[in-house]
């Protein structure tokens, strides 16, 4: 059994041959992610007399904007969807208990208007009404 050696540091370090395959192995996947799949390739026709470029399978930011692609701004998206959940549950706060019961069972719960029925004991008709009772009064909320 041949020795197996690891440089780390600048050293070389002994190690057991399942590890010297691991760490061999690890270091090709992360040179693969850091360096080949963002390379370009060719393919060449010879007989054409063709050369095309097949483009790398990931791209650099870098890239896509010296080419004139413009990326979403997907930090704004993400505050405007941070303030409507503020503002829903602030508004879901002033609600009663019964309110908010009804409300987050519907919505958040996927609960259907029968099965909620069923279980306070009144018509699924009154579940309908007090649901449409309670949206007003949200939208009336929201729209201070």
């Amino acid at each position: 059994m041949s020795k197996k050696y690891y440089i780390k540091g600048g050293k070389a370090v002994e190690v057991s041959d399942e590890i010297h395959e691991y760490l061999t192995t690890s270091d090709r996947q992360m040179r693969y992610c850091d360096e080949d799949r963002k390379q370009s390739d060719w393919d060449i026709d010879m007989k054409n007399e063709k050369v095309t470029e097949i483009s790398s399978r990931e791209d650099s930011f870098e890239r896509l904007t010296d080419i004139g692609k413009e990326l979403a701004d997907i930090t704004s998206d993400f505050r405007e969807q941070a303030i409507k959940k503020v503002m829903l549950d602030q508004a879901l706060s002033k609600l009663s208990d019964e309110e908010y019961y009804l409300i987050t069972q519907l919505f958040y719960f996927e609960r259907t208007e029968r099965e909620l029925a069923r279980e306070l004991h009144i018509a699924q008709q009154n579940i309908n009404k007090s649901k449409h009772r309670i949206l007003c009064k949200l939208y009336e909320i929201l729209k201070n």
